[in-house]
């Protein structure tokens, strides 16, 4: 046998593909306190400068 013979396929689905956890959470939650995180300091430097 040849070692072409010998390795198997990888078949990805387009969820592994695409880089997205089918059973883990989006990045939104992230996304939205990333979004307060940058509201709040932008209430404090305009308060405090």
């Amino acid at each position: 046998m040849d070692k072409k013979d010998e390795r198997k396929r990888l078949v990805f689905s387009g969820e592994h593909v695409s880089g997205r956890d089918a059973n883990g959470s989006s990045l939104v939650p992230m996304l939205l306190a990333g979004l307060v995180l940058i509201g709040i300091g932008y209430v404090a430097v305009m308060v405090f400068v």
